[in-house]
């Protein structure tokens, strides 16, 4: 009979094959489980860094709030096409200058504390003055040591950076970290599906059948993306817009029409369909932990 030690799994090194298994989640050992998990999943039991694309249930609808990733009661939109409920940003708004004020107040404690901490007590006692005789200035001459500069005394490190950084004063996009002002959020004309059912119930609709293009009637999705009109404020299709609005460069949903400019066709920040070919974001990487016994 062999020595224990060369059976498989138990040598003092870990194999490839072995650091493969355990990757996706299959243990050769019989003791350990060698057997394929439910599914044959391996990946959901293995250990090390993983990528995969994100499937649609991981996407945010195209009329959620980008925040709370809900249908939006109240959609605004802002200049670079992210979409949030009005309550939910005023109040991320309001929380995020409160947040600022407070920072600012923090950081002009620190410098005036810090400011007073560097002051030298007795100036007498700073070293900067040291006697001269007969054109000569040395540390003999006076008997006095001279000043020496040390980490520990604060009056010496003048150059020493504070603890907190300057904290920006202008509130962003949470989304594109783009600056954020009230009068950027431009409310959202949605146009449902069925115009008999009332807001919440058409919220309470899949996501492919709450609201549909003016135009081509066609419903509104990620797989479909829209554009916002800002004159108006109604939602349309992107393929109607190419093929329809951008040729007279007109609003037909105002009265009367009003002229476009580039900047007033937004299109409505779109995630992705969960297709690689059509999925914007980076595929998802994680890194599981997982402790083998061999």
């Amino acid at each position: 009979m062999g020595k224990h030690s060369k059976n498989n799994n138990e040598r003092a090194f870990f194999s490839h094959a072995e650091r493969q298994a355990a990757k996706y989640g299959r243990h050769s050992s019989g003791l350990l489980g060698g057997h394929n998990t439910a599914g044959g999943n391996f990946v959901d039991t293995g250990w090390g860094s993983h990528k995969r694309t994100l499937d649609s249930d991981a996407m945010k609808d195209l009329d959620a709030c980008s925040l709370t990733l809900v249908p939006c009661v109240d959609p605004v939109i802002t200049p670079k096409g992210v979409v949030y409920d009005k309550q939910v940003i005023y109040q991320y708004i309001l929380d995020r200058k409160a947040e600022i004020e407070r920072e600012l107040r923090a950081q002009e404690g620190l410098s005036k504390s810090d400011l007073a901490s560097r002051r030298p007590s007795d100036p007498s006692s700073s070293g900067g003055a040291v006697g001269a005789l007969m054109g000569r200035t040395l540390v003999e001459d006076t008997g006095k040591h001279a000043a020496d500069t040390s980490f520990w005394v604060p009056q010496l490190t003048p150059q020493s950076k504070s603890l907190l950084d300057k904290p920006d004063g202008v509130v962003r996009c949470p989304i594109t970290n783009e600056p954020l002002k009230l009068k950027q959020l431009y409310p959202l004309s949605f146009t449902r599906a069925d115009e008999s059912l009332t807001s919440a119930e058409t919220l309470a609709k899949p996501r492919n059948e709450r609201y549909i293009c003016p135009l081509s009637k066609k419903a509104l999705s990620n797989t479909n993306p829209a554009a916002f009109l800002r004159p108006s404020g109604t939602v349309v299709s992107v393929s109607c817009v190419d093929s329809i609005i951008k040729k007279d460069m007109v609003d037909p949903f105002t009265d009367p029409p009003t002229r476009l400019k580039e900047k007033d066709i937004i299109p409505l920040r779109v995630e992705g369909t969960g297709f690689a070919a059509k999925t914007d974001e980076k595929a998802l990487k994680v890194t599981k932990t997982d402790v083998m016994g061999f």
